[in-house]
């Protein structure tokens, strides 16, 4: 979305315009012009914990005796 909206912004320069041309609320791409006028790069995202990281060395373990 950032990629999308910062690429049109480019080229268009109207808020509206790009509203419709991607789906978004207009504040929605508003608050992303924001970010792109203030300088801000691309937002990078932190992975998350998966749900079975807790137990991975013990599943690796059976996996290995053939469990």
């Amino acid at each position: 979305m950032y990629i999308t909206i910062k690429t049109l912004w480019e080229r268009y320069k109207n808020k509206t315009k790009i509203a419709k041309l991607t789906g978004h609320d207009w504040k929605t791409v508003a608050k992303v012009i924001k970010e792109i006028e203030a300088g801000r790069e691309y937002p990078v995202k932190e992975p998350h914990p998966g749900l079975l990281d807790s137990h991975r060395e013990k599943i690796l373990e059976w996996m290995e005796e053939g469990l």
